[in-house]
């Protein structure tokens, strides 16, 4: 009998589902459905892309200007410049603030075709972003819905009711110096705006959801969600 089940497994396996956690390159994900939409409750941490090939990493502020691939780094790393005004920790303590924030990845990296995400899961598009606000009531107003009910300050803090638990995790200059961890949280889209890419990012206390398109050496959050059936 132990080696038929051995073969065949168990009737009894629970197949996963959206708001399961999601084992993804030796860490558990928080997962969040909104809408029709399945996303992670939290920032992406990977150091390699979805074929295992690593992601170029620890890039000193010149390496990180001239870029034009793929490349990750963690806020507060290196010897470069770092501000921060998180209320929780010291920001600028890379260990600190990979712990609490994930890592930040430039746009070229979003773009790589060997991926960032786990299959059946991508970078969300910059219509998807939209697709989700417009879910939340509109992008004038979903912020509050978006940010976590901590970690925010003047009184900042989310209501999270979305469960997306936005946390200010800051970005990565195109010069590489690290900047507005503890008051800005930033995620890419996969949507490129020619020399630009579009992202989204959420301010302390506003209702807002902005989403404009800044330089594509910009290192900022990346949240996954699922390819749809």
């Amino acid at each position: 009998l132990l080696d038929l089940l051995s073969v065949f497994g168990t009737c009894n396996e629970i197949p996963w589902s959206c708001g399961d956690p999601l084992g993804y390159q030796g860490y558990d994900y928080e997962t969040v459905q909104i809408g029709e939409q399945c996303w992670f409750a939290e920032n992406l941490r990977s150091e390699n892309y979805e074929n295992g090939d690593l992601i170029p990493a620890n890039l000193n502020d010149s390496e990180w200007e001239n870029a034009s691939s793929g490349a990750v780094a963690i806020f507060g790393e290196g010897e470069g410049g770092c501000f921060e005004v998180s209320i929780d920790g010291d920001a600028c303590d890379e260990a600190w603030s990979l712990h609490e924030y994930g890592r930040l990845y430039n746009w070229f990296a979003v773009d790589d075709t060997r991926g960032l995400c786990p299959s059946d899961w991508h970078v969300p598009s910059n219509e998807e972003w939209t697709t989700m606000t417009d879910y939340l009531g509109g992008a004038s107003v979903a912020g509050g819905d978006l940010r976590a009910s901590y970690g925010w300050p003047e009184n900042g803090n989310g209501s999270n009711l979305s469960g997306f638990s936005g946390l200010p995790g800051g970005y990565r200059y195109w010069t590489g110096s690290f900047s507005d961890a503890g008051n800005f949280g930033s995620w890419w889209s996969s949507t490129p705006a020619g020399s630009s890419a579009w992202f989204r990012y959420l301010l302390p206390a506003s209702p807002q959801v902005n989403g404009p398109a800044w330089d594509k050496r910009y290192g900022y959050s990346v949240r996954c969600i699922q390819d749809s059936e």
